[in-house]
């Protein structure tokens, strides 16, 4: 920072003092992410004069009064240490001075005279914490408080005489140094906004609801005249260029002769609601499946399994409540023919699930997403969370505060189904 202004001898004097002071206050904001709290979670530092004090307990911060152990403060400050086990006192002399606390005291005494304290001395882990602002201004000294690294800043009589400093002009241009500090963190604060973390396992958000038509197949012996449930099936991509390597056929039979096709879109299918997810009107008739909306496939059932376009479909079976799974899962794809075609690429998508309800990933494309701009799948990357199980849907509670839901299954040889993408357990 450079700094420009006219000013006489004695200013300058007292400015340059002040930025020699400035060598126990540059720049502290951290460059990561701002904190709720500027001293949260953070060691605070002691520095008397021009020497930064080292304890064996670290300071701590109780209810805003700093406590530190008083042996290394008392002997720093050029104070005589006593301690009295049985009153449990502590006391500290030199020439004109008597210092006198008690543990668990708020009363405190200066030269005889009663002083109340913000908190009182403590014993904390067999050290006797003592609050620091009382003894340093009881020695009259100048203390300040910086809550941007953090520290406590300790400057004696003598130390400010030697700089040319009155402890009125240090405390000014300390004051000013600190307001400098709030505004560069405000400014963090504002650009890198706390981001809400994610429910804990327990309390992960219900999916979606449907409409309540949905109802599961009961039998794998399929019946034409009686369709219902979701069905699923796969046929090979080989050049990727339509589903990345692998093509599930996904469509789900409601009630009233209607259908979904794919994955839908809010999760399992009991999310499915007809007026919000685009169902159709279906016929069956001579070996076609007819939609409302034009779609024409082959339809027939052989020895009890259903096939659409000769692919045979299997029903999805409902998950039971409350499953939790433990291991990682790997989704690949592909686009193009590795090594024969031209701008070819393939892709791996890693998913982690532990039993305790969380999970972590990276480059997760999972279902529909509440929360920021409205769109399909979570964001790339490196991804973190909590998850729940039910019915047929996984929902994802997002580091970021996304929460997203997708269809979820679980299929025979011991892999998972999360909306059109199958992941194979490693």
């Amino acid at each position: 920072m450079t700094m420009r202004r006219e000013a006489g001898p004695g200013i300058r004097r007292i400015w340059m003092a002040a930025l020699w002071l400035g060598i126990a206050l540059l720049l502290i904001v951290s460059a990561g992410k701002a904190e709720a709290s500027p001293a949260a979670g953070k060691t605070i530092e002691v520095n008397l004069d021009d020497k930064t004090l080292s304890f064996e307990k670290a300071p701590l911060l109780d209810n805003g009064t700093t406590l530190v152990p008083f042996r290394p403060l008392f002997e720093a400050m050029g104070l005589k240490v006593g301690w009295e086990p049985a009153q449990q006192k502590v006391t500290g002399t030199k020439e004109g001075l008597t210092i006198v606390m008690t543990i668990g005291s708020k009363t405190a005494s200066v030269n005889g005279k009663n002083v109340q304290l913000m908190q009182a001395p403590k014993i904390v882990d067999s050290y006797t914490m003592v609050p620091l602002r009382f003894i340093g201004e009881s020695t009259q000294a100048l203390v300040a408080w910086n809550p941007y690294k953090p520290q406590v800043l300790v400057y004696t009589d003598p130390y400010l005489t030697g700089k040319g400093l009155t402890k009125a002009t240090a405390k000014a241009e300390i004051d000013k140094k600190i307001a400098e500090f709030k505004k560069i963190y405000d400014e963090q604060v504002a650009s890198n906004p706390p981001q809400p973390k994610p429910p804990a396992p327990g309390t992960v958000p219900s999916a979606p609801a449907g409409d309540g038509s949905y109802k599961p197949a009961a039998s794998d012996q399929v019946n034409l005249s009686q369709l219902q449930g979701m069905y699923y099936g796969f046929s090979p991509d080989y050049d990727g260029y339509e589903c990345g390597g692998m093509c599930w056929n996904i469509i789900t039979f409601l009630p009233g002769n209607k259908v979904l096709v794919d994955a839908p879109p809010q999760g399992g299918p009991e999310t499915i609601n007809c007026s919000r997810d685009g169902c159709q009107t279906y016929t069956i008739q001579n070996g076609k499946l007819k939609l409302s909306g034009g779609e024409s496939y082959d339809i027939a059932v052989k020895s009890g399994k259903l096939y659409i376009d000769d692919v045979e479909l299997g029903r999805v079976k409902t998950v039971k409540s409350g499953l939790t799974l433990s291991g990682t899962y790997v989704h690949r794809g592909f686009q193009g023919l590795a090594g024969i075609s031209a701008g070819s690429t393939s892709w791996e998508r890693t998913l982690v699930l532990n039993t305790n309800g969380t999970f972590t990933g990276d480059n997760l494309m999972l279902g529909s997403v509440q929360g920021g701009a409205p769109t399909t799948g979570g964001a790339g990357g490196s991804d973190s969370g909590s998850y729940k199980i039910s019915g047929n849907t996984i929902v994802f509670a997002f580091s970021d505060g996304k929460v997203s839901s997708s269809l979820f299954f679980q299929h025979d040889d011991g892999s998972i189904q999360i909306g059109d993408e199958n992941y194979d357990k490693e």
